[in-house]
């Protein structure tokens, strides 16, 4: 599945950064949101393919061509710009990969009003002991190396993060390596990750009073299955899908996959 037409880059100066984004299509309002190290190019093959839906992907804070501004390093500020962005285009169906699925379920129980459902892909709430580990040895390294070291980096987490799965590698290390620039807002997003840790979001999503979708790869070593079961035993109206043989990179692999499962949830939102 190939999309050879992208939106214009528009961009809105919220708060204390510039942010791109890209809109497509019209009807029901969707807001998608990247993981960590990524852009809004990560939903190039689905942004453009939701039926009866203007959909909105902008860039993270330091990611892309969104400005860092005073980045905090914490889930809150960026749940707090996932906030503005939803000011400016208007309540949404907020849909997360990874990091972008945490940002998502934060917002979403602090705004109720603007944040109307989630869809959390290759998500988790919470992160574990060897977790928080592994992103302080990323931090510690990408502050003490080079642009060789980065590039390192981001190779050996797409390779994990592919599980196998037949693709363009070197594309999409490229991609991410243009969407991280200087890496500052790749440190900050990471120190957000990280702060997981110590501060989860399992007692915000028992707040959270919209329907929301977990999705998750069968083969995903970074958010598995178990992460998955920990949202949904918190979260009061929720649905689980697994899509079979996918590792992390649902949205780089696993394009029609994805939509095949959201659409339909989406779909139902509007008749319930």
């Amino acid at each position: 599945m190939t999309v050879t037409h992208r939106p214009p880059v528009e961009r809105v100066t919220l708060g204390d950064i510039d942010v791109a984004y890209r809109r497509a299509g019209s009807g029901r309002r969707l807001v998608l949101i990247h993981g960590l190290g990524q852009d809004m190019n990560t939903w190039n093959e689905i942004q453009p393919r939701w039926f009866g839906c203007e959909a909105y992907a902008y860039d993270l804070r330091g990611h892309g061509s969104t400005t860092l501004g005073e980045a905090q390093g914490t889930i809150a500020q960026l749940g707090r710009d996932l906030i503005e962005f939803l000011e400016f285009a208007g309540p949404a169906v907020c849909v997360g990969f990874s990091l972008g699925g945490s940002i998502a379920l934060w917002a979403a129980a602090e705004r109720p009003d603007l944040v109307t459902g989630v869809i959390a892909v290759a998500t988790s709430s919470v992160v574990g002991r060897a977790a928080a580990e592994s992103m302080d040895h990323r931090i510690t390294e990408v502050l003490s190396g080079d642009a060789g070291t980065m590039r390192t980096i981001i190779e050996e987490d797409t390779r994990s993060q592919l599980a196998g799965a037949d693709t363009n590698f070197a594309a999409i290390v490229e991609q991410r390596l243009a969407a991280i620039g200087d890496a500052r807002g790749y440190l900050s997003g990471a120190r957000a990750v990280r702060n997981m840790r110590d501060d989860p979001l399992n007692l915000r999503l028992e707040t959270i009073v919209q329907p929301v979708l977990v999705i998750t790869g069968s083969m995903d070593p970074w958010c598995p299955r178990r992460a998955a079961e920990i949202m949904l035993e918190h979260l009061s109206h929720a649905t689980f899908e697994e899509l079979a043989g996918v590792g992390h990179l649902v949205t780089d692999v696993a394009a029609p996959e994805f939509l095949a499962v959201a659409q339909p949830w989406l779909n139902q939102l509007e008749v319930s």
